[in-house]
């Protein structure tokens, strides 16, 4: 991931991987992006999906209902017909880019890559929760649906765990995190997340706990942009929830088949990320 391991890694996965459909001989970013939009199309063709040279923050309506759709649960209540607020949600989307920017701006690094790997940001149509979401199944597209009440900090975070996520989707798809992916369904392979505490799959623990070395690592480099507590709660509880998870996950007996190398070798450098920024409080 980005913060944990710096830009490099995520762009060797996304030129690994879109290598089938990429031109060698005049290799450059708007290549690679066209090259593993193809890869994307190919992998997951049921994903609504159209080509961009740049990351599409989303604007029109009938595409946000139509990205909005990928996400929404089967039992969500139907709202077609319900006007939308416009107005809100241009001024939901100006801050999303305005996180953005700011971001970008303590971290110019980050902007080329993320450019790179995510290719629409957008609010959801209604019916909507405040937070966001990506997915495993749906590599590339992210939704932010901040409240109006949160700060230039939420947002950022809001972005930077989607961010990661993707990122540990594509090294996922190059390197594979689980020898066996049907064993992260089973209720035995259940642990606490990173963040909320919650109980699910295994998946889900190992993805938060990262995640959590990625919103604390942006905290602590950048206290100019994300000064104190965030959506995701304090420094010192995310410390504590994710020690828990890790050393539980650690445990676990069935963890050989649960996670390959590659996962517990970044799961490993996001604890010594923690123990650094837990020691210079």
């Amino acid at each position: 991931m980005f913060f944990l391991r710096g830009p490099e890694e995520g762009l060797e996965d996304v030129v690994t991987l879109s290598a089938p459909y990429l031109d060698r001989r005049s290799v450059s970013l708007p290549a690679v992006k066209a090259a593993y939009q193809t890869y994307l199309a190919v992998q997951q063709p049921k994903v609504p999906a159209k080509t961009v040279e740049h990351t599409e923050f989303v604007r029109n309506g009938a595409w946000r209902t139509e990205l909005s759709g990928w996400f929404r649960s089967p039992d969500a209540p139907d709202m077609e017909g319900v006007p939308e607020d416009a107005s809100a949600v241009e001024r939901a989307m100006d801050r999303v880019e305005e996180g953005f920017r700011v971001l970008c701006g303590s971290e110019p690094e980050l902007a080329p890559l993320f450019d790179l790997v995510v290719n629409q940001v957008f609010v959801m149509t209604l019916p909507q929760e405040p937070g966001s979401g990506s997915s495993f199944d749906g590599v590339g597209l992210v939704y932010i649906n901040p409240l109006p009440e949160w700060s230039t900090q939420d947002v950022i975070e809001c972005l930077v765990h989607e961010f990661a996520h993707t990122l540990l989707y594509l090294d996922a798809l190059r390197h594979t995190h689980h020898p066996d992916y049907r064993l992260l369904d089973m209720p035995e392979n259940e642990a606490e997340t990173a963040i909320t505490g919650r109980r699910r799959s295994i998946f889900f623990a190992f993805q938060s706990f990262l995640i959590a070395a990625e919103i604390l690592t942006v905290r602590h480099r950048h206290p100019e942009i994300c000064p104190g507590v965030g959506i995701h709660g304090s420094t010192p509880e995310i410390l504590a929830t994710a020690k828990r998870t890790y050393d539980r996950c650690m445990a676990h007996p069935n963890l050989d088949a649960l996670a390959t190398p590659r996962l517990r070798a970044l799961l490993s450098d996001a604890r010594t990320r923690m123990q650094e920024i837990e020691q210079s409080m």
